[in-house]
């Protein structure tokens, strides 16, 4: 689903890790937005095709990060390089919902994916463990698997945003 206006853009997928950097290059609804429709999807796209299953290191939790995560149905696109999520109810009204992309996500060739350059620009901020207290949607961060966890020391990035 095209967001319009709500869906952020990166430039291209050149990032700081070389000259073809894989990077997240699009989020919809970007971090920071209100008046979210709550029937609408959760989409991230990224420069490379992914890899099988990155799709377990994106979640939507209700409030922040701490808040429990929203069931979602997902599909990939043919290319694999757009993440399509549908929220299994609408979302509630005048709520705020955190997109959560892990940090160790990496493409169909193994490269790690540049949140860097992108991510802030999108409304990304930065998860650090120290931050985020002990939990994560209920569960203790060290129970998370490998896709959580970025090169950088990170769990990946929040988009926050608030429903109409």
């Amino acid at each position: 689903r095209d967001y319009g206006p709500m869906m952020m853009t990166g430039p291209s997928g050149v990032g700081s890790q070389g000259d073809a950097a894989a990077a997240l290059v699009s989020v919809g609804p970007p971090g920071g937005s209100t008046g979210v429709p709550g029937s609408a999807s959760i989409t991230l796209r990224f420069s490379a095709p992914m890899a099988v299953a990155m799709e377990q290191y994106m979640d939507l939790h209700v409030g922040s990060i701490a808040g429990p995560v929203v069931p979602m149905r997902c599909a990939w696109s043919s290319d694999w390089t757009t993440l399509t999520c549908m929220p299994g109810a609408p979302l509630d009204a005048r709520t705020t919902y955190v997109i959560h992309v892990g940090g160790g996500m990496t493409t169909r060739a193994g490269q790690a994916i540049d949140y860097y350059h992108y991510g802030p620009g999108m409304g990304g901020q930065w998860l650090m463990g120290g931050m985020m207290g002990w939990m994560h949607g209920g569960l203790s961060w060290g129970m998370m698997g490998p896709g959580w966890r970025g090169s950088n020391g990170s769990y990946g990035m929040e988009f926050p945003f608030t429903t109409a």
